[in-house]
């Protein structure tokens, strides 16, 4: 699959798709665990909440919350992929973050003081996702 000449574009968006709902949120939820880990040792985790639950918590609450945004970007990045074969890292980024946004909306997403910083975090995560499918060969 080294052309990606014989793959057509509904196989491009369904790898899309499970790409954006699998990778995603593992991606989201390792970026929350490192962190968790490395804000207080670089002394800076006054950028992280006084109230979190444990590492092994967050990181799990953040996978399984991720699951909207990421379901939601893969929807609007479907286009993207049946009209020109991919999309670009800027696409990606910006459809992280109104995703994330969409999703805040939609939900009682807590630690709403710090959706700045996490609506960066997601157009870091969804440009991550994309460079995981062209690395892939998934998409152009």
């Amino acid at each position: 699959m080294s052309e990606n000449s014989d793959v057509s574009g509904l196989q491009r968006a369904l790898w899309v798709f499970l790409g954006y709902m699998l990778i995603g949120p593992f991606f989201a939820g390792l970026a929350v665990s490192i962190l968790m880990v490395f804000l207080p040792l670089l002394e800076i985790g006054a950028f992280l909440p006084e109230n979190l639950p444990s590492l092994g918590a967050s990181a799990l609450s953040t996978f399984v919350w991720a699951a909207i945004p990421s379901a939601l970007s893969a929807l609007i990045l479907i286009f993207f992929v049946l009209r020109d074969g991919g999309f670009g890292w800027i696409v990606a980024a910006v459809v992280g973050v109104l995703s994330f946004m969409a999703a805040t909306f939609l939900t009682d997403m807590p630690f709403r003081e710090h959706i700045p910083m996490m609506a960066l975090l997601s157009g870091l995560i969804s440009m991550a996702v994309r460079e995981a499918l062209v690395s892939g060969n998934i998409i152009k």
